[in-house]
């Protein structure tokens, strides 16, 4: 089955050791291809692409200092593919996993591991994930917010949804379940 991601959101969570900030991109679109009968053992393709430029870090200040800092009009994409699925438990059309995939941005790849669960069917596709990522591996460091240092590793969590592309065509109308 395939399934069109018409929505997401991306939470990352940078910490201090006085205050952590949490930024989020909500603008998510991709393809899922998977079968919640086959996962297990076919595994899913996935590639989703994140829009850097629409993000929300809580204030005017930290958006304008994070658009600057890592230059997200000069970088405006973000794509995560995905590349392995394992330790699938289903109970009926919903899972837990663990995947492995690819985030590439601002010329680098980097391969990530993902914990999530998720629901797949004849109708759409939920899933939510959440990882670990040290941004030096993407070629940048923790931005300092006034006094404020971050710290370089920051805690993602990330869901996604979207219809089921029916055989030949467009998504089915309606919500996903």
């Amino acid at each position: 089955m395939k399934y069109r991601v018409q929505s997401g959101k991306l939470t990352v969570k940078a910490r201090s050791k006085i205050h952590d900030t949490t930024t989020v991109w909500a603008k998510i679109t991709g393809t899922v291809e998977a079968d919640a009968d086959t996962l297990a053992t076919k595994g899913a393709t996935a590639v989703f692409t994140v829009d850097m430029t629409s993000f929300d870090a809580g204030d005017w200040l930290k958006n304008r200092k994070l658009k600057s800092d890592f230059e997200m009009d000069k970088h405006p994409q973000a794509k995560f593919e995905l590349r392995s699925v394992r330790d699938v438990v289903r109970d009926g059309p919903t899972f837990t996993a663990t995947a492995e995939g690819a985030i590439t941005w601002r010329g680098k790849e980097v391969l990530v591991e993902l914990k999530g669960q998720g629901k797949l069917d004849g109708v759409g596709v939920q899933a939510s994930a959440t990882f670990e990522l040290d941004i030096k591996r993407l070629g940048l460091s923790a931005p300092r917010f006034l006094m404020i240092k971050m710290e370089d590793e920051v805690s993602i969590e990330v869901s996604i949804a979207g219809p089921m592309i029916p055989a030949g065509g467009e998504p089915a109308a309606g919500p996903v379940s």
